[in-house]
C-alpha cells in the first residue's frame, strides 16, 4: 500500500490495486450560514472548486472519494449551496469519478448525485480501505480495515520555546478499540485516519476533540498508539504528547 499526502487539499492518496484520492468536509456555503451570526465573508465557493479539481489534475487518481460533509446547512440547502453544489459536481464530472459518504450536514446531497456516487453512510469499503464521515459508528465490515473518516477537521498547535504557535491542519493516525463494533473479531487491528478538512474556514484542536470526544471513532481511539502528522504526511509526535502538553500548559 503507496500512501501520497497532498498539502494543498489537505488529502491524502492511497494506492492498492487502485489510486484513489481522499478529501473531506468541503462545507459548501458556509459563508452564507456565518451571514446569521455577523459574518459578512465573499463566498468562496469558486476558489474552493478550482483547488479541488487542481488537486485531482495534481495527484491523477482513479477515483475522488468525497468522506461527506460536502455543504453546510443542517437542515435544508441554502441558494448558495444550491448553486456551487451543481458547479462542483458537474466540474468533478468532468475529470475524475468520484462517490460521497454522506456527512450530517449532507441531508438532501442525493438530490445533487447519481445513485452510484452516493455510498452509506454507515461506511462502505472500496480498494479494501474502510469509508465512513464518522459521525455514526462503523459498520461492522469495516473491522480490522485502515478506515479514513472526516468529520472531527483536526487542528494542532506547534509552539516553540518562546510559545510562539502555528496553528495547522493534520491527520491523526492511530488504532480503534475494538468494542466499538458489534461482535469483535481476534487478531484484527482496526486503524483509523482522520482526514482534516478541505475547508479553509474550519478547523478543530485535538485537544478538544480528545479531552471531550463528540463522536463514536473520537471516543474509540486508542490515544496512546494515535500520530500526529502535518498535511504533508511529516511526523508532528504522538496524540498524547500533544495531549499532555495541553494539559500542563493550562495548569
Amino acid at each position: 500500500m503507496n500512501i501520497d499526502f497532498f498539502p494543498s487539499g489537505p488529502a491524502v492518496q492511497i494506492e492498492e490495486e487502485k489510486r484513489i484520492l481522499f478529501i473531506a468536509d468541503i462545507h459548501m456555503g458556509i459563508e452564507y450560514e456565518l451571514q446569521k451570526h455577523g459574518f459578512f465573508i465573499r463566498t468562496r465557493g469558486q476558489d474552493r472548486i478550482t483547488r479541488i479539481c487542481d488537486l485531482v489534475k495534481e495527484a491523477d487518481p482513479d477515483i475522488l472519494v468525497i468522506l461527506g460533509d460536502v455543504k453546510h446547512r443542517i437542515p435544508g440547502t441554502s441558494y448558495q449551496e444550491f448553486y456551487e453544489l451543481g458547479n462542483l459536481f458537474s466540474a468533478l464530472r468532468k475529470i475524475i469519478p468520484f462517490c460521497v459518504t454522506p456527512g450530517n450536514h449532507d441531508p438532501g446531497i442525493e438530490e445533487f448525485l447519481k445513485p452510484e456516487e452516493m455510498r452509506k453512510k454507515e461506511g462502505s469499503i472500496i480498494d479494501q480501505v474502510g469509508i465512513l464521515h464518522g459521525h455514526t459508528i462503523p459498520d461492522e465490515e469495516l473491522q480490522g480495515k485502515l478506515i479514513l473518516c472526516g468529520h472531527h477537521h483536526p487542528t494542532v498547535t506547534l509552539r516553540d520555546q518562546v510559545g510562539v504557535a502555528l496553528r495547522s491542519p493534520c491527520f491523526i493516525l492511530g488504532e480503534v478499540d475494538s468494542h466499538i463494533f458489534p461482535e469483535e473479531m481476534d487478531n484484527e487491528t482496526t486503524r483509523l485516519l482522520m482526514i482534516p478538512s478541505c475547508n479553509e474556514m474550519t478547523g478543530y484542536g485535538i485537544e478538544k476533540t480528545f479531552h471531550s470526544p463528540f463522536s463514536p471513532l473520537s471516543r474509540s481511539l486508542i490515544i496512546e498508539t494515535a500520530e500526529v502528522l502535518l498535511p504533508d504526511g511529516t511526523y508532528a509526535g504522538s496524540l498524547h504528547s500533544h495531549l499532555h502538553y495541553d494539559e500542563t500548559a493550562t495548569t
